[in-house]
């Protein structure tokens, strides 16, 4: 009798010669084509369409952003110049955190349930089986990076080579975070460090971002600054190979060779990912698309919060303290401390206001910060969002739902409350701040209140295919009592109908009862 203890050794004299994953991958993808039901004709219509798409949409967005690099190019005002000047150290850190904010949350290698279950905890060479996804994954990342980078440059009103060099800099430098992030995926700790380095990277971007909206335009610096523009375009270099042309021509080659560099070195480290972070992202990339598919935005956060949680395993567990709402609003305070990042990140958020008042464009400061105070709010609101989910939950509790949603509002509306006073300086108008306020407590409630999608009725035709109508009102639910609250502030009304109109939809809100299935 043998015995049992120790690891288990794989010995192919039992089970044969181990299998190579490109030999794996041939034969799963000749049974793929077996079971296809599909014709050459039919797969290269559906690419064409989406071909074409994107060609049509390539165009005319590269036309308006032709126009506007043209227009920001004409700008000669101080506020233009100091957005040139500034932009690029809230961009560069704010592009960086993101990044390693959102490929950590994925993964940022990934793999499906079943390919964990039967490739992963096999003797095969786990770096070949993960090495497509992790190629696709570079490959996302580099395509995304350049594109964004590209708009936001060309946004600034710079030259062509000005914006291919920054652009290829920015892609670059974004690939090797990507890389920092497959590194940090091989343990949790490299993981939680990396996380905190992204919430500085926000604090690095904010500090500029303020520093911008809140300085005076002064008018001999203003005068000054258009002389040096108005020189500065009026030099137009007559020789083939100008000295932008060849730092760009020189810095392609070098960040090439350094990306690849990067690259290959990460990948010699796929060995050591572990199968729990992988099928975790598997998992992930699985509820966001079928959360997409049914334009619910609440399930898309429920779904990253799921991910978050099942890795997290435990928290340590808190006396409650008050009765009925008094103990229901404490919960809710312990709840939101227990993930204190989306505090931060939140906070974070607090750049994008001061940001577009540095810029000049104070007609859109409330827009911007209503939407990102509505980014910002609405992870808080999981709670409320489980309760109105669940009937079971609502008769346990021994409220009314309308009870249980003001109780529940009570904590994300303190913090609100708070984020609008702190962005308040950019607004510059208290009015307008409580209209953003309003529409930002109104709007998130609205949507972690809703029911789920119906499918009830006939289906409306579209180029997508039959879509259920329910389907339709998912994507602006909430977000429109955030722009009805906003309206008399875009539309330049007295103080007293910006008070009025969100105060109305306020008490709206939370005296009607919400519909529960």
């Amino acid at each position: 009798m043998t015995s049992t203890d120790g690891p288990v050794v794989f010995d192919p004299v039992d089970f044969g010669v181990i299998p190579s994953s490109r030999s794996l991958r041939r034969w799963m993808r000749t049974t793929r084509r077996r079971h296809a039901d599909r014709s050459f004709w039919q797969v290269f219509e559906d690419v064409y369409l989406v071909l074409f798409t994107l060609a049509m949409a390539g165009a005319s967005g590269g036309n308006v952003l032709r126009q506007l690099n043209e227009n920001a190019a004409r700008c000669t005002s101080w506020s233009c110049m100091q957005l040139s000047s500034h932009l690029p150290f809230i961009l560069v850190p704010l592009l960086v955190a993101t990044t390693l904010r959102m490929l950590l949350s994925v993964g940022p290698v990934s793999a499906s349930r079943a390919a964990g279950f039967w490739l992963l905890a096999t003797p095969v060479d786990r770096r070949s089986l993960l090495r497509p996804a992790y190629r696709t994954m570079i490959a996302i990342v580099a395509a995304t990076s350049l594109l964004v980078s590209v708009i936001a440059w060309t946004l600034l009103g710079w030259p062509m080579l000005g914006i291919g060099e920054a652009s290829l800099v920015t892609a670059s430098l974004l690939v090797c975070v990507a890389c920092v992030t497959v590194w940090a995926q091989q343990s949790a700790v490299r993981t939680r460090w990396t996380l905190r380095v992204a919430d500085v990277l926000l604090i690095v971007a904010a500090i500029p971002a303020v520093w911008l909206a809140t300085r005076s335009e002064p008018e001999s610096e203003a005068h000054l600054a258009n002389v040096v523009i108005a020189e500065w375009t009026a030099v137009e270099p007559d020789t083939l190979l100008i000295p932008e042309r060849t730092r760009l021509l020189l810095i392609g080659p070098a960040c090439l060779a350094a990306v690849s560099a990067i690259v290959l070195v990460t990948a010699r480290t796929l060995p050591k990912l572990s199968r729990t972070t992988v099928i975790a992202g598997g998992d992930l990339l699985a509820g966001l698309a079928g959360a997409a598919s049914s334009l619910d935005i609440s399930l898309l956060a429920d779904v990253v919060a799921g991910r978050h949680w099942r890795l997290k395993g435990r928290a340590r567990s808190r006396r409650g303290r008050g009765s009925r709402g008094a103990a229901l609003v404490h919960r809710e305070f312990l709840r939101i401390l227990r993930w204190p990042r989306r505090l931060i990140l939140g906070f974070a958020l607090l750049v994008v206001p001061y940001a577009i008042a540095g810029a000049g464009f104070q007609v859109l400061v409330p827009v911007a910060a209503g939407i990102a105070g509505f980014i910002a709010v609405r992870p808080l609101m999981d709670g409320l969002r489980s309760v109105c989910r669940s009937t079971g939950l609502v008769r346990a509790l021994g409220m009314d739902l309308r009870e249980l949603r003001v109780v529940m509002a009570v904590v994300p509306a303190g913090f609100t409350a708070l984020w609008c006073a702190l962005a308040l300086p950019s607004l510059a108008d208290g009015a307008s701040t409580f209209a953003v306020a309003a529409g930002i407590i109104t709007g998130t409630v609205r949507q972690a209140s809703a029911r789920p999608p119906s499918y009830a009725g006939p289906l409306v035709a579209s180029p997508m295919g039959a879509i259920p109508p329910g389907l339709f009102s998912q994507p602006i639910r909430g977000f429109d009592l955030l722009l009805l609250c906003l309206l008399p502030v875009l539309l330049g009304l007295d103080a007293l109908w910006v008070l009025v109109i969100p105060s109305v939809v306020l008490a709206v809100m939370f005296a009607v009862r919400p519909k529960q299935d």
